[in-house]
């Protein structure tokens, strides 16, 4: 629950970043934020997925847990659009576009990312990402293949990534290129109201 705790007070901070945390104002966000409804519905599926995977009566367990589960996670993926693979490992912290429109099969996933609305992360046949920690991903992004996204990368929207880059850098384009390096993506992570091409353009970085 703690990882849940982290994602909230992440999305809390990034729509109402004057606004002090209350546990009404979390509940409040839990309540109206399919992304979040959706996250959260993937945790405990992952839980699960991992209890079957020991075997035994944690297996029994883990199957149990998806009889409510699984009929409300197909609700919400319905309403968002969106999927989350069973198996992918994410950290606490993390932010999902409340647009929807997400496929998300990444291995694993760092805390502080940002995905953005009509992305899609792992494509079948092609290998599954993993993903580090305070990435910024654009709207309209395709990631796919056995790849890694170093630590505090950004991807503007519109980027297609088939390659594995390091950490701090911008890219841009299909293909992808590089724009730009060691760049602080902590107000596009922390302010979903920021539009990343004008922000960068602003610091004359594009």
């Amino acid at each position: 629950m703690s990882q849940v705790a982290e994602d909230i007070n992440f999305a809390h901070q990034r729509r109402w970043s004057n606004r002090p945390m209350s546990l009404a104002s979390r509940l409040w966000l839990l309540v109206s934020s399919p992304s979040l409804q959706l996250i959260l519905l993937s945790r405990i599926i992952h839980w699960s997925y991992l209890k079957r995977q020991q075997g035994g009566l944690h297996k029994w367990l883990g199957r149990l847990t998806l009889i409510p589960i699984a009929p409300l996670k197909v609700v919400i993926e319905i309403n968002t659009k969106s999927f989350i693979c069973n198996d992918c490992e994410m950290e606490g912290g993390v932010c999902f576009s409340d647009q929807g429109n997400i496929i998300f099969g990444a291995l694993k996933n760092g805390a502080g990312t940002v995905i953005g609305p009509r992305v899609t992360v792992g494509i079948a046949h092609q290998g599954r990402p993993v993903i580090g920690r305070n990435v910024w991903i654009g709207s309209d992004c395709v990631i796919y293949g056995p790849i890694s996204i170093g630590d505090g990368a950004t991807l503007l929207p519109g980027t297609v990534l088939t390659k594995s880059i390091p950490a701090g850098i911008v890219m841009q384009g299909n293909p992808a290129r590089m724009v730009l390096r060691n760049f602080d993506n902590s107000k596009l992570r922390e302010h979903q109201d920021v539009d990343a091409i004008q922000y960068l353009k602003t610091m004359g970085e594009v």
